[in-house]
């Protein structure tokens, strides 16, 4: 009898820790903020402001008696990030379900897809195992998901993969891609005059290799009509948290998200974690990439037309129109940039107070600043800082 009440009494102790685990993860409603970070605090469940780049989701497909397929499509130098963050949401959102006693039943099932059943190698070398082919999937998914990564340029020369992912559009409930596997999704037809997004990298050549596309890089992730994308690898963890709400409503979403210690709406776009200006080389007039560079040391000087011009010699006319037609934007446009990166660097790496930065840096005061960070990056100079300045500073 004392091997059985050893038994019983692990039982209920974990039970009770489940249940304990339970109240935690769905009363962390509250959510304090300490430098970009949530805190979890337990009381009740408080509506935070929805910011997500999607369509309200169809209340219709909120059953969680129902078995969603979802397919990841793999191929050799994939992102491993693309699958596995996507894929573990997936089974957290399952797995919360079944914790608060919404379903017995398995309510999504996960499978990856490749050219053939075996081992795919990923761009960081880990092989991940693929449980079918996607050659003989029918009409049995629910939502097809592309992963990105370095290997997807070979990808979408495969026309037997590319005309598979075409084909899977009307016989699923919905397509997504993560990261740089727009580029497939694109090649396949499936973003012909759509909005979309990939990874802030890839960007330009998605708008370059598919003008059709409506590209807005500042995006976690996009939806147009039944066709998703989300920005660059860890977005995919975001857009398979909106696949979940929309499945499955905000309650099961806010414990997957906590569990993975992860926003359940990201702040801000895709573009605060863009690199620095990119200054385009001039065709012909090596003079107006002179003035770029000093404009880039200097963001603090007078960047205005008549100083520019008066600075080359040219009336302000003439020179706006040269400086377009070698650089591809207008001097303001240039200049704007050329603060807000300089501004970064400061926040980023040291501890001047914002309206000092905001003046060395041109902006004149913080709140200009303020409005040019939320244009260009969709977050403030203080939450930029927050994420982004050095643990060196700490």
């Amino acid at each position: 009898m004392c091997g059985l009440d050893a038994t019983i009494a692990d039982i209920e102790t974990r039970k009770e820790a489940d249940a304990v685990w339970q109240k935690l993860i769905v009363g962390a409603g509250r959510l304090g903020r300490k430098r970009g970070i949530f805190v979890l605090v337990a009381n009740e469940i408080e509506e935070e402001d929805c910011a997500m780049n999607t369509l309200s989701p169809d209340r219709s497909s909120q059953e969680t008696t129902r078995l969603r397929r979802i397919g990841f499509l793999i191929y050799p130098e994939c992102e491993i990030l693309d699958v596995c963050g996507p894929f573990d949401a997936f089974h957290w959102a399952d797995h919360w379900l079944r914790r608060f006693g919404k379903t017995s039943e398995p309510t999504y099932e996960c499978i990856l897809l490749g050219a053939a059943p075996g081992p795919v190698r990923t761009m960081g070398g880990i092989e991940i195992v693929a449980t079918h082919s996607y050659r003989d999937i029918g009409d049995s998914l629910d939502t097809l998901v592309v992963a990105g990564g370095l290997g997807m340029e070979q990808a979408c020369n495969d026309p037997s993969l590319v005309e598979w992912v075409g084909s899977m559009s009307p016989r699923v409930r919905r397509v997504g891609s993560i990261c740089t596997g727009a580029f497939i999704l694109a090649a396949a037809g499936l973003l012909k005059n759509r909005r979309a997004t990939t990874h802030w990298m890839f960007s330009e050549l998605l708008a370059a290799t598919y003008p059709s596309i409506q590209v807005d890089s500042s995006l976690i992730f996009a939806r147009d009509g039944n066709i998703y994308t989300s920005g660059g690898i860890t977005a995919g963890i975001d857009l398979a948290l909106a696949l979940v709400e929309e499945d499955l409503g905000r309650e099961i979403t806010l414990a997957v998200a906590r569990t993975m210690v992860v926003f359940p709406h990201r702040p801000g776009g895709q573009s605060q974690f863009s690199a620095y200006l990119d200054v385009r080389e001039v065709k012909n007039r090596p003079d107006i990439g002179e003035l770029q560079a000093w404009m880039l040391g200097h963001p603090g000087s007078d960047l205005s037309v008549p100083a520019l011009a008066d600075r080359m010699a040219m009336s302000p006319r003439n020179f706006s129109r040269l400086f377009h037609s070698e650089t591809g934007e207008t001097p303001a446009q240039f200049a704007e940039r050329a603060r807000a990166d300089a501004a970064r660097c400061k926040l980023e790496q040291t501890v001047l107070p914002i309206e000092t930065i905001a003046n060395e840096c041109g902006f004149g005061n913080a709140e200009r600043m303020r409005r040019t960070f939320q244009r260009l990056f969709d977050t403030s100079p203080v939450d930029y800082r927050a994420r982004f300045r050095s643990t060196l500073l700490n």
